[in-house]
């Protein structure tokens, strides 16, 4: 794509190299970066909406911007359902814009509405439910937190992955800018007669449309969830009938024709279709108040009798009060190669409501800089509900621009073909008491006494089955049989412990230093053995100082042992790992049942035999005919398609992990183990075999065992109060 604002080859920030620009829409503009000391790709999303503001306005505009994307970060650091948000700030381009932007986590693969249009493939109500479980619960938490979206549609959901197939990650996009935006425009619009709405009609519920109805909030976004899996369903078809504005309106508040499953002819059964029925009520105090309620519901039609309870508020949210919050401090230049930082350009520039340059032309009267006021949003929330707070519009890659503005000129055009429905403004107008309100507002939920510590995931407990029932494989014997094991809820690391964490303990003298040599056990002390000792001793990643961002390796059980007590916390039952990884479901794989490729682990492909081979060891097999990057092991977190549907990374791959359980056979009796080992999970780097991706893998290693090949991370009890530091 044209680079109008030439930051390729540009450095932000000190940190942020930008390299391509992916996409553009009338929000703003997204590139691929890479973080210059992580290595790792980022997208870099720059309102450029918002950089026609004149100076005047900035700290008004930055006001918002920031308490946003501080509501986004806050989110996303809860759940991997949502993109993840990773930094903020403004720049000055070369050409002398202003622009504020956000740095978001790198995603591979493609829109919802991408694929779904691509198969065309009709889909059965449960297989829907499965590949958008993840994203339905991530909503589900955003709801508990008071938080709605209000633009729910399938181009605001990015699945990672080419295939939609269950148990896929799939991520909500668009939380976090359309409000700042729509508050800052809106209100000036008023005063012409013009009434701005910040949401996609083919989706839009009938309060979007019309107040009348009832406020917008969670409810808002049951609707549009409800319409997002009809459309999956259906094969890509929209259940709104109509191509214009006000036949989206008319379908979406119609009172004697709903789009239910059977009214599309979509067969379910009688629970599912009074489900959506209720989902796609035309007024929200008839419909489900939220998504987790809508949700849960919707399993327990389709029969799912052991699903999780849904996600509740783990604490609040950052505070958001108008006019106030952090402030970005100072502005970053860009720095151009052989030319050095660009100054800011202090000129002034009007402000148009969609992003487009010039003055905004409405009805005859001319919206520039002057008249616009910097007031925050005037629409109150509906009586007896808290505090819900909307956000709307930011995104990467294909889904930018999706949030389409409309502009309805004049009072009555709405009168002239639809006497009975009425379309009026999202940014209300008048007194707070003249808007309708809900007849019986949802309660609020109440927030939980626990959380979950930083950096940690919340893995709500369950059952399922442990273990593996393959047969004649010599590498899943000690995964057999099968079992049924019940976990209760508790905390798990994101990632691996890392090098530079575990260094941090290891300076204070309360962790011995992670060794530097290979070494494990043999049965006799052989030349063959020795050398390879020597030669993965190579990989132990205490040899380098570059690697703080990867797995610490080279450690022994006790020394994982004592690293999670140091922070608080404990190493996993071999339960608690396997459940993590696997579900209740008891996929395949912690991503679902896609095979695993270099896409989602790293594991042993050609570069493990090429290093094998220059260090004179025996040739061994691949565990896929293909090459990955990494030798050894790769930072933590660098394979999101590889995680789970809670957000765990590198649950195969990278390093194998030691838990917390002795070894003993699953058929033993619970005296019989032996505590001079401990199991090993999830396979590592130098894993061969396919069998080394199946969750249920199980290996004894002697306790003073220290190898290339195995790390850690920490577990916690849920509601235990330990934070760690």
């Amino acid at each position: 794509m044209a680079d109008e604002y030439g930051l390729i080859g540009t450095l932000i920030a000190d940190k942020y190299l930008i390299e391509d620009q992916v996409g553009a829409g009338g929000f703003g503009v997204v590139y691929r970066a890479r973080h210059q000391i992580w290595e790792q790709p980022v997208a870099v999303k720059c309102f450029t909406a918002l950089s026609n503001a004149p100076v005047a306005m900035r700290e008004t505009l930055l006001d918002g911007f920031v308490q946003e994307g501080r509501l986004l970060s806050a989110l996303s650091s809860r759940t991997a359902g949502i993109v993840q948000a990773r930094d903020i700030g403004t720049l000055t381009t070369p050409t002398g814009s202003w622009l504020p932007y956000m740095v978001l986590e790198w995603l591979e693969g493609d829109s919802l509405n991408t694929l779904v249009r691509r198969d065309s493939q009709k889909r059965d109500v449960l297989e829907v439910f499965r590949i958008l479980d993840g994203a339905a619960r991530a909503l589900a938490l955003a709801h508990a937190h008071q938080v709605a979206h209000r633009d729910i549609k399938p181009d605001n959901f990015f699945v990672c992955d080419q295939q939609l197939t269950p148990g896929v990650v799939v991520k909500v996009l668009d939380f976090g800018i359309a409000k700042v935006m729509q508050s800052q425009a809106g209100t000036a619009m008023a005063s012409t007669g013009t009434q701005i709405s910040s949401f996609t009609p083919n989706y839009g519920a009938p309060e979007q449309f019309d107040r009348v109805h009832g406020a917008t909030g969670p409810w808002t976004d049951v609707f549009g969830l409800a319409l997002v899996v009809l459309e999956m369903m259906s094969g890509g078809t929209p259940p709104l009938a109509g191509t214009e504005f006000l036949q989206l309106a008319f379908a979406s508040q119609n009172t004697e024709r709903r789009p239910t499953p059977r009214e599309l002819g979509l067969e379910v059964s009688d629970g599912v279709e009074a489900v959506f029925a209720k989902a796609l009520a035309v007024k929200v105090v008839d419909r489900f108040p939220n998504i987790g309620e809508f949700w849960a519901a919707l399993a327990a039609a389709l029969g799912i009798s052991d699903y999780p309870p849904m996600p509740v508020a783990d604490g609040p949210l950052v505070p958001v009060e108008s006019g106030g919050g952090a402030k970005i401090r100072g502005e970053s230049s860009v720095v151009v190669p052989g030319r050095g930082p660009v100054p800011a350009n202090p000129a002034t520039a009007t402000f148009g409501v969609a992003g487009g340059p010039g003055p905004v032309r409405t009805g005859g009267t001319v919206v520039t800089a002057d008249t616009l006021p910097t007031v925050p949003e005037v629409m109150d929330p509906p009586k007896g509900t808290g505090v819900w707070l909307t956000m709307g519009a930011l995104a990467v890659a294909a889904a930018i621009g999706g949030v389409v503005y409309f502009a309805i000129l004049g009072s009555d055009v709405h009168t002239k073909s639809l006497p009975n429905i009425r379309v009026t403004s999202e940014v209300a107008t008048g007194s707070p008491a003249a808007r309708p309100q809900p007849e019986e507002p949802p309660a609020e939920v109440a927030a939980p006494p626990a959380t979950c510590p930083e950096g940690m995931v919340k893995i709500d407990g369950g059952k399922f089955y442990m273990g593996s029932d393959v047969r004649n494989e010599p590498s899943l014997a000690l995964a057999m049989p099968t079992h049924q094991v019940e976990v209760s809820t508790f905390c798990l690391d994101r990632t691996e412990v890392t090098l530079g964490a575990y260094r941090g303990c290891s300076k204070t003298g309360e962790c011995k230093r992670a060794y530097r040599e290979s070494a494990w056990p043999a049965a006799e002390e052989t030349p063959k053995h020795l050398a390879e000792e020597t030669a993965y001793s190579q990989l132990c990643n205490e040899n380098f100082d570059d690697r703080d961002q990867h797995p610490v390796n080279c450690v022994s059980w006790v020394q994982a042992e004592a690293y999670c007590k140091y922070k608080g916390f404990r190493l996993p039952s071999e339960a608690e790992w396997e459940f993590a990884a696997r579900g209740s479901d008891g996929r395949t794989f912690p991503w679902g049942d896609a095979p695993a490729d270099t896409t989602r682990g790293n594991l042993c492909g050609h570069e493990c035999e090429q290093w094998r081979a220059d260090n004179k060891l025996e040739k061994d097999t691949m565990f896929y005919d293909a090459r990955d990057e990494f030798p050894g092991t790769a930072p933590v977190g660098h394979y999101p398609k590889g995680a789970t549907a809670d957000g765990v990374m590198d649950m195969v791959g990278n390093v194998f992990e030691w838990t917390a359980s002795p070894f003993r056979k699953y058929d033993a009796a619970k005296d019989e183990q032996d505590t001079s080992k401990h199991m090993i999970r999830g396979g590592g780097f130098n894993s061969t075999k396919s069998t080394h991706a199946n969750p249920a893998l199980r290996f004894p290693m002697a306790n003073d065992a220290h190898t290339h090949g195995i790390g850690f991370r920490c577990a916690a009890d849920f509601g235990s109060g330990k934070q760690g530091e």
